[in-house]
């Protein structure tokens, strides 16, 4: 039996990558769900995000003093709901406070209400620094403080049932339907 050099070099591959995953030298797949973070819901009730496995999930940071980007997110948020409730999808839509000094579990209730955000598939959440930072930064949205504000990227996340990213929409003039699946 013959083996080509192509057919070597993919052995040769395949073998180095599990042994550097077992190893625990190469990351694992994304799933945010099985991220160890604590949470607490615009109730103040601890909330985890494992909570939400078996549903896909549109999950979004904002700053509750922003009313820039983070109108554009809820806009944009709102669409995909009305679009998913034209399909028949299930969609859990979370919302994470990105300033953990200044959102409150009460302020997210207040923009709950004000929005009307009633459904029990929205989710509005705040941890400390440490869990905001980790989960930021597995999704890929950045922010800084620039005086007595937060800035941060625009970016809304689509994930699967299982926490795995599917898609992200990171620029204002991507439509909404972009996130859905087709």
């Amino acid at each position: 039996m013959t083996i080509s050099r192509r057919q070597l070099f993919g052995a040769v591959v395949a073998s180095v990558a599990a042994q550097a995953s077992a190893q625990g030298l190469v990351p694992q797949a994304l799933d945010v769900y099985r991220l160890d973070l604590r949470w607490l819901d615009d109730n103040a009730r601890p909330f985890a995000l494992s909570a939400l496995a078996g549903t896909p999930t549109v999950i979004t940071f904002a700053y509750g003093a922003c009313r820039k980007i983070c109108s554009t997110s809820f806009r944009t948020l709102e669409q995909v709901q009305q679009l998913a409730d034209q399909r028949k999808l299930a969609l859990n839509f979370v919302v994470v406070g990105i300033d953990p000094d200044a959102d409150k579990p009460a302020d997210w209730a207040a923009l709950r209400q004000q929005r009307q955000l009633n459904r029990p598939n929205w989710h509005f959440l705040v941890g400390d620094a440490l869990a905001v930072r980790r989960l930021a930064s597995r999704l890929g949205v950045n922010y800084w403080r620039v005086g007595e504000h937060m800035m941060h990227d625009y970016r809304i996340t689509l994930l699967a049932a299982d926490g795995h990213v599917l898609r992200v929409v990171d620029t204002f003039d991507e439509p909404a339907r972009v996130l859905l699946p087709a």
